[in-house]
């Protein structure tokens, strides 16, 4: 939720804005200034802005890729008030790194681009200042999201900001890297101190409490693993307590490696954290980065929206423990409730990580202080999902991958499943659509698909040759063409 001071300085902004245009229209008309001057008053023309808005709240957050070869080290991290770790396209995994603007070290990066998932989180520090690379972004639809978050996006889409660099032998596309030197806003006042932006993410500082410290249960690590979708397969996340230096070090595909500046001086190291947060939820196929780019096996990527508004369950993982937790939202500008199984509010300490963990993509696995192995057992939640409808308008307009597959055969019948990704992050039954089954000494003949995907056709298998689905709407999608041979 938006603290009282931004929500207060949000509301005069709009305001000073709403009168200086008014001011400006009226000087207008009486010669003084030009309608384009006036004009530059409207709110949207900050969402850009390379200069400090009225009514920012002080926090900028920057997206910083995981365990992607060229994409290490990883530089500045370390001051953050918090991390979000999200999935993304592929089985890969994101960074949203949170700073009061205050805080910026002299680089962060290297800077990728924005999903559907980060606006949720974003949404309740109050107007953010995003940066971004936009080498693989629909930039309106992002611009869309901007314009009804009123969040301040730089974008560094080969367009030269000042705040962005790229250093000599990086490898695109981590070629974009911030100067946080050069971020508008430093050094006025505004910057949001590190417990203010926990605290607007719903998290405190503090000793656990006694009665739920003998709740935790000792654990040498816990790994993620998201399962195979279209296009990928499965990428480990391994998260694992050094008793020595008491942090959670972080490491997906054995990367976790960074480089930091801290306290004037550069210090390398392991990505760590010394409280992890664990956040179960549910993710829906996006699409929201790549409409209608063609992947390998072609039509529109499976980009996982995870969904952080609704309620579910999660870990505190915190001292070599781990301790079982609750989580809910009730909108994206509202802060989210962790809580211990009693009611109490989760404590924290150090530099907080928060994983988004969809489990409809993923299984996890804890290593036991004795070395054995616990599968986390199957974890629901309820989300509230806001899609934007200018994503699902675009991806109408993208013709839908589609899988063709011999289900079942026998001497007399053989059934065709026929499956589909496009609204989903694996494929799944496509009704409706018709088929083209070549039978040897009979020719052609034309089906179509039952609820369940299905054809059945009146012939052993080892006279099915081929199925061929023909470019075709049905529902208002268009589904490509796809052949099927023995």
């Amino acid at each position: 939720m938006q603290n009282l001071d931004v929500t207060k300085q949000t509301s005069l902004s709009r305001t000073i804005i709403g009168l200086a245009t008014v001011l400006g229209l009226a000087a207008s008309a009486l010669g003084l200034v030009s309608p384009a001057s006036a004009k530059s008053f409207d709110a949207k023309s900050y969402s850009t802005s390379p200069d400090l808005v009225p009514g920012e709240s002080g926090v900028v957050a920057v997206k910083v890729p995981a365990h992607q070869k060229g994409a290490y080290p990883l530089k500045g991290l370390k001051a953050a008030a918090l991390i979000y770790v999200e999935p993304v396209e592929r089985g890969f995994t994101r960074h949203i790194a949170i700073y009061g603007t205050d805080k910026l070290p002299a680089v962060v990066g290297p800077v990728r681009s924005l999903r559907e998932t980060d606006f949720p989180i974003l949404d309740q520090f109050g107007k953010t200042r995003v940066f971004v690379s936009g080498l693989s972004l629909s930039r309106k639809i992002m611009l869309d999201f901007l314009a009804k978050t009123e969040h301040i996006l730089r974008m560094n889409s080969k367009e030269n900001l000042k705040e962005m660099f790229a250093p000599k032998g990086c490898v695109d596309p981590f070629c974009d890297f911030l100067n946080g030197n050069k971020v508008a806003g430093r050094g006025k006042g505004i910057s949001m101190s590190n417990t203010k932006i926990l605290k607007e993410a719903g998290l405190m500082t503090g000793a656990i409490p006694a009665s739920i410290k003998s709740t935790g249960k000792s654990i040498k690590s816990l790994k993620i693993t998201y399962r195979k979708t279209p296009y990928n397969n499965p990428i480990p996340r391994t998260i694992t307590w050094n008793a020595s230096k008491k942090v959670w070090i972080y490491e997906a595909s054995g990367r976790s490696a960074t480089i930091d500046v801290v306290g004037g001086k550069s210090v390398a190291g392991q990505t760590s954290s010394a409280t992890a947060i664990i956040q179960f939820s549910t993710a829906k196929n996006a699409g929201s980065a790549f409409t209608c780019r063609l992947m390998p096996d072609g039509g529109p990527d499976a980009v996982p929206f995870t969904n952080s508004v609704g309620k579910g369950t999660g870990y505190l993982l915190r001292d070599g423990k781990r301790y079982d937790i609750t989580w809910s939202r009730s909108s994206s500008t509202a802060t989210t409730s962790f809580k211990f199984k009693n009611g109490n509010k989760v404590r924290v300490t150090g530099q907080p990580w928060i994983y988004l963990v969809p489990t409809n993509l993923t299984t996890s696995t804890f290593t036991l202080s004795n070395g054995a192995k616990a599968i986390v057992g199957s974890k629901t939640s309820t989300p509230k999902w806001t899609f934007s409808t200018s994503v699902l308008k675009e991806r109408k307009s993208c013709e839908a991958p589609t899988s063709i597959k011999v289900f079942k055969a026998s001497a007399t019948t053989t059934t065709i499943k026929v499956t589909t990704n496009f609204d989903t992050l694996n494929y799944v039954p496509l009704k409706g659509v018709k088929v083209k089954v070549k039978i040897t000494g009979k020719g052609y003949v034309t089906l179509t698909t039952s609820a369940a995907g299905t054809v059945t056709v009146k012939a052993a298998s080892a006279k099915v040759t081929s199925a061929t689905i023909a470019k075709q709407t049905v529902s208002g999608q268009k589904y490509a063409y796809k052949a099927w041979k023995k």
